[in-house]
């Protein structure tokens, strides 16, 4: 258990690095079946968000090998915002960028980092996946009400 604790921080560490090219915002790794490995990005994207960016992603990366062509390196744009994907053995580094970042730059970290944390990633990879949570009754059907408690008038009385 501390070889994989230590592991994790190195993978975290190496993550870290990133951020000391200007404009790189943060990063986060999933592996092939999209379950969220590391991050390194501001509270701002939640686990829930990184894990669901993470299947799309792995659905991208499936979409083009449907057609032939191996996904190697890709830039999604977006507002003033880049997003870098670098393809793993066993998944995926994804980097949260500005716009104005130095793309050479980028590319260098990318590939220096993607070395250092492939080993972990892969071995991530082989881990069974955490058990499904389980699954919570639906709320009564009944719909939700208009105005509060208290405050639902018919013809001048309260109405509940």
């Amino acid at each position: 258990m501390i070889a994989a604790n230590a592991a994790a921080a190195d993978l975290l560490a190496s993550l870290g690095t990133l951020k000391d090219v200007s404009g790189i915002m943060g990063s986060f790794v999933f592996t092939e079946d999209g379950r969220l490995v590391a991050r390194e990005i501001p509270a701002l994207f939640d686990d829930g968000a990184l894990a669901e960016a993470s299947g799309r992603l792995t659905r991208l990366r499936e979409t083009f090998a449907a057609v032939g062509d191996d996904l190697d390196v890709a830039v999604v744009r977006f507002r003033d915002h880049k997003l870098y994907l670098k393809k793993l053995a066993a998944g995926m580094l994804c980097i949260v960028a500005e716009g104005g970042v130095n793309m050479p730059a980028l590319r260098m970290a990318a590939n220096l980092v993607s070395r250092r944390i492939g080993p972990f990633v892969e071995n991530a990879s082989f881990e069974p996946p955490p058990p499904a949570a389980p699954e919570v009754p639906p709320p009564e059907a009944r719909p939700a009400p208009l105005a509060p408690p208290g405050m639902r008038r018919f013809r001048g009385r309260p109405v509940e």
